[in-house]
């Protein structure tokens, strides 16, 4: 999240062309189809959850002690990214966390970046899915988070960070455990991985929204640190709340789980200066994604997550010139 790349935006690290990506021109935002149209899908899905958590690496997915994450990405579910399988990319150029959450939310590459960027304009998912009646959830520990989420957060219930609340009476005591809590292993209002999980499992159980986004943020703040035995312990957290969530839910539930960059060589930062830092990754399990394993898939971007979630709930699809696309392995029936 607070990657030192922040202002690293120079010419030589725009035109990275060792990075495999197929970045389209930003382009004014246009009304998606009418969700009735006859090429839409069937949903496949009754509810969606996106599961971010900030800053892990790909290695660190595919070859580390995540018991949760392997179950799924090898007899439950499906993953992209996986070394010989294809790769997955944030499209950059400048891999910091609030471009790449914001090309999670709208399906396009960011316009952002940078950390500093103002509240986002267009309309996201969650604006998408509220805008037809839905119950929607944003539940973060970075409190800038809120910023990429929605254009009107007013219509979804939010936690984002201590203390920046919608629809507060949708919450529990675990809101208030979580502000009196500090912010360690971030700043400001940041809240911890700990009491977010605890925010988000008691939303789930309590008001099941349609579509909600969960974002983790220890595993970057240790890792700007270069506390690598704490960011392995911080990812091992999120796998473990991962299978705390599929208890929670039904089979009917579509549940992604990605990040909003990577990581450089050296571990510790990430951003334009480190083109290999924009590599990400995508594990996905239940309502209706077939267990398809590891995917032998072309280059997909954090573009292409929007789009899926459309596809999986039967949302009207955007139609723009820069939009990212349905992972049809993950939308499809199954065989």
């Amino acid at each position: 999240m607070r990657g030192i790349g922040s202002f690293l935006l120079a010419v030589g690290f725009l035109s990275c062309t060792a990075v495999p990506r197929s970045r389209r021109a930003i382009v004014e935002y246009a009304v998606p189809q009418r969700a009735d149209a006859p090429d839409l899908p069937s949903p496949r899905a009754d509810t969606a959850i996106v599961v971010a958590i900030d800053g892990v690496r790909w290695q660190d997915v595919f070859t580390g002690d995540l018991p949760v994450l392997r179950r799924w990405m090898t007899t439950e579910g499906a993953a992209i990214g996986a070394p010989g399988h294809g790769e997955m990319w944030a499209s950059g150029p400048n891999y910091l966390s609030l471009p790449g959450y914001t090309e999670i939310f709208t399906g396009r590459p960011s316009a952002c970046q940078s950390n500093g960027c103002d509240a986002i304009q267009a309309p996201t998912m969650i604006d998408e899915a509220s805008s037809l009646g839905w119950p929607t959830a944003v539940v973060s520990s970075w409190e800038v988070i809120d910023r990429a989420a929605a254009r009107d957060p007013q219509r979804t219930m939010l936690s984002t960070g201590r203390y920046h609340t919608e629809h507060a009476e949708a919450f529990g005591a675990s809101l208030i455990a979580g502000r009196q809590a500090g912010p360690e292993p971030g700043f400001a209002n940041y809240r911890r991985d700990e009491a977010t999980i605890r925010v988000a499992l008691d939303l789930v159980g309590s008001r099941a929204p349609k579509l909600m986004f969960i974002g983790l943020g220890d595993t970057d703040e240790r890792a700007h640190r270069g506390q690598g035995v704490q960011y392995l312990e911080a990812l091992r957290a999120a796998d473990s709340f991962l299978g705390e969530l599929e208890k929670r839910v039904s089979d009917r539930t579509a549940i992604l789980v990605t990040s909003d960059h990577g990581r450089n060589a050296e571990f510790r930062e990430h951003g334009g200066r480190w083109p290999e830092s924009g590599r990400v990754w995508l594990v996905a399990k239940g309502g209706g994604i077939a267990a398809r394993g590891l995917l032998d898939e072309p280059v997909h971007h954090l573009a292409d997550i929007a789009p899926t979630i459309r596809c999986l709930l039967g949302m009207p699809r955007l139609e723009t010139p820069d939009a990212g696309e349905a992972i049809t392995s993950l939308c499809r029936a199954r065989r």
